[in-house]
């Protein structure tokens, strides 16, 4: 439903070059510098702008473009939903630590109530954000905090967020711990672009702490590793409590108790801004994860 323009000026923001847009359209130079002209002219705003030969979105292109991939994302769900409702897949992806519970309870329901295809994704919290974007899932279980903007939620639940380790690290299990008292154990932690770790690094700056100030420091991209780290007592590490309320309530690792750190982020469920096709699905999704 957008016409060619919107077409190449969505080509030209994404690779930020007129020459490369032409290239991946199969048309000319000028033909792209016209489009993108007459955008400007039927808009009444500049699009884009060059600095230091750099091409650059202007605040208008940054609206327009938005609104555009909004279109196309939604274009392609009608079409899929007027086209057969049943066979169109579901495509959804949760951050890492909601993998295993959450994740399950979906696949679980859609499973046994549905005959469509199920495509379920684990990323991190950018990730599911940047999946979201370019229309690769329809929506996302994501915790903590994330730029709002341009998404619509509906928050599931508020999830601890804990410190633990293993008994044989030498923690009590009783004793209410200052932060500044563990950094002489290990530090497990998550990688770049998760959740995890941007509140992991909010509770230690309160402190004026930071992973480097530890004993040894293991910063860890694959969840499972994570996992296995903590549970093999490699050192102590901070998560969300349903990473390992199996563990936690067996007692094969503890919760470590901090003094004033209690600590909990909401478990949202997320997708695009304006997608209003979704609404069924989404509705049906709260009360599975409920």
């Amino acid at each position: 439903m957008l016409d060619n323009k919107i077409e190449t000026f969505m080509m030209v923001a994404h690779l930020k070059s007129y020459t490369k847009a032409a290239e991946s359209l199969f048309i000319s130079q000028p033909a792209v510098s016209q489009q993108i002209r007459q955008l400007e002219e039927e808009f009444g705003v500049k699009l884009f702008n060059y600095e230091k030969r750099k091409l650059f979105l202007t605040t208008e292109g940054k609206e327009l473009l938005k609104f555009a991939e909004s279109v196309k994302v939604q274009t392609k769900n009608i079409k899929m939903k007027l086209s057969d409702k049943q066979s169109s897949p579901l495509n959804f992806a949760t951050t890492f630590s909601l993998s295993n519970n959450d994740a399950w309870k979906i696949v679980d329901y859609y499973r046994s109530q549905r005959s469509k295809k199920i495509v379920c994704q684990t990323f991190n919290t950018q990730q599911c954000l940047e999946a979201l974007n370019n229309g690769k899932i329809d929506f996302a279980l994501i915790e903590g905090n994330f730029k709002q903007d341009d998404y619509d939620k509906v928050i599931i639940r508020n999830e601890p967020f804990i410190a633990v380790g293993k008994r044989k690290l030498g923690i009590e299990a009783n004793k209410e711990y200052d932060l500044r008292e563990l950094i002489n154990y290990p530090l497990i932690y998550r990688e770049q672009g998760s959740g995890s770790l941007e509140i992991t690094r909010q509770i230690l700056g309160m402190r004026n702490l930071s992973p480097i100030d530890f004993k040894q420091e293991y910063q860890i991209g694959s969840l499972s590793l994570f996992r296995r780290m903590l549970l093999d007592g490699v050192g102590i590490g901070f998560c969300y409590q349903c990473l390992l309320t199996d563990e936690l309530d067996d007692g094969i690792i503890q919760k470590i108790k901090i003094k004033n750190m209690e600590v909990a982020h909401p478990i949202s469920l997320v997708w695009l801004k304006g997608n209003d096709q979704l609404k069924e699905e989404i509705q049906v999704v709260k009360e599975i994860l409920k």
